[in-house]
């Protein structure tokens, strides 16, 4: 027979008595004296059979003359006031939409599979946020033990209309927290962010970010004396939009002179081309080489050196000096000038942006590409749920993943 047709076994649960209890409401220590008493039913999970237990709820008569409680309910072991639910059956329905990355309906389904007991996904939705409510970020944040580098970006939350600012550990990885913008938003918006940044405990001496034109001036006003990089992803993000542009720009240029073998060749090849030469394989290295027989003296040959000397300066200078010196001896070159995809790669390495992509050469602490994991792991809780429908719901989430995941409280 079906576990979930089955009778449920009842246990009743009477507790001691103290002697002496405390008023909730004017915090008066007295002797216990008991005004009424009743059961409530109270479900819990048992792997065996369901599972039902009869508590007894025992209410204390205030003493004291002043206070306004005529009675209180004295508390009962693992079971919270009102709750219709024991802590553990909580806990792990928590656990479930926290740890394993599901939704309230699959747990729903779980507590009936394997744990022989009932709730809708609406009931453990208000569990996860209630448990939330009773824990802020001021006093989580202090225990992540903040390694002193921040990773700051920006993103867009699935099925919402606003921008938010999210910030982490660039070291640990830990997602630190999580804010709304607005539709649209400035200097002003990530002036706020920052700001509460600092009232949370969060003082970083270094900073990672993108090129957003308002973080490094926010941060230094608030931070004078911040150290910044620029993420080296996006850096690379930048420069492979304009190498690509010069490969694909070559391209159209065959086909409008019906050389439609060779175009299709580029298009098929265009991303190992694009590859740093560190990562070719043995076929990348025979493909390539065929390649450059085949363009030799045209844009495909330069776009291959253009982008090995590009990557010396990142992967081989071991002073900001150095990498100053290459940058400049590439820039007095000609070769590269008749690409006005080439000018716009060197005119970005020439702008006052160049300082802050180098930093890690002179602070080797600070990584040179911030933490991606912090985006891809918000991303992967944001698509089982199809987005979180509000702020308060990304931020309570955020909570008890800081509290589950990175402080292994229970």
């Amino acid at each position: 027979m079906d576990n979930n047709l089955k009778e449920p076994k009842i246990r009743i649960l009477n507790f001691r008595i103290p002697k002496f209890c405390v008023c909730p409401d004017c915090k008066t220590k007295q002797r216990f004296k008991k005004e009424k008493e009743h059961y409530k039913t109270v479900k819990d999970m048992n792997l065996n059979q369901p599972q039902l237990f009869k508590v007894c709820m025992v209410y204390a008569k205030c003493l004291n003359p002043d206070c306004n409680t005529h009675s209180f309910a004295l508390p009962t072991p693992g079971i919270e006031k009102y709750s219709k639910a024991t802590h553990r059956l909580k806990n792990e329905a928590i656990a479930g939409l926290i740890e394993d990355n599901s939704t309230c309906p699959r747990i729903a389904e779980r507590l009936t599979r394997s744990f022989n007991t009932t709730a809708s996904a609406r009931t453990i939705d208000r569990w996860k946020h209630k448990e939330a409510e009773k824990h802020n970020f001021k006093d989580i944040i202090p225990k992540l033990n903040f390694s002193g580098i921040l990773y700051l970006d920006e993103y867009k939350p699935k099925r919402a209309k606003t921008y938010e600012l999210i910030c982490g550990d660039a070291i640990n990885g830990n997602i630190l927290y999580i804010q709304s913008t607005g539709k649209y938003y400035g200097y002003g918006e990530v002036g706020l962010y920052l700001e509460k940044l600092k009232e949370l405990g969060i003082n970083p001496w270094a900073c990672v970010i993108d090129f957003f034109a308002a973080f490094p001036k926010q941060l230094k006003k608030l931070w004078p004396d911040i150290i910044i990089q620029y993420d080296y992803f996006h850096i690379q993000q930048w420069i492979h939009k304009f190498l690509k542009n010069a490969i694909l720009h070559y391209r159209r240029e065959l086909k409008e002179k019906e050389l439609k073998n060779m175009s299709s060749e580029l298009w098929e090849h265009k991303w190992r081309l694009l590859k740093n030469m560190d990562k070719w394989t043995p076929k990348d290295h025979q493909i390539i080489e065929a390649l450059m027989e085949t363009y030799k003296g045209t844009i495909i040959e330069k776009v291959l050196i253009f982008k090995e000397q590009l990557w010396d300066i990142f992967d081989n200078s071991t002073t900001k000096k150095e990498a100053y010196e290459k940058r400049n001896s590439l820039a007095e070159e000609t070769w590269w000038r008749d690409s006005s995809h080439f000018v716009k790669i060197m005119n970005f390495l020439m702008s006052w942006k160049f300082e802050f992509m180098i930093t890690y050469l002179q602070y080797p602490k600070v990584p040179r590409t911030g933490n991606e994991n912090i985006i891809r792991i918000w991303r992967q809780m944001e698509k089982v749920r199809y987005g979180f429908k509000t702020e308060k719901g990304r931020q309570n989430h955020l909570k008890l993943l800081q509290i589950r995941k990175y402080l292994n409280e229970k």
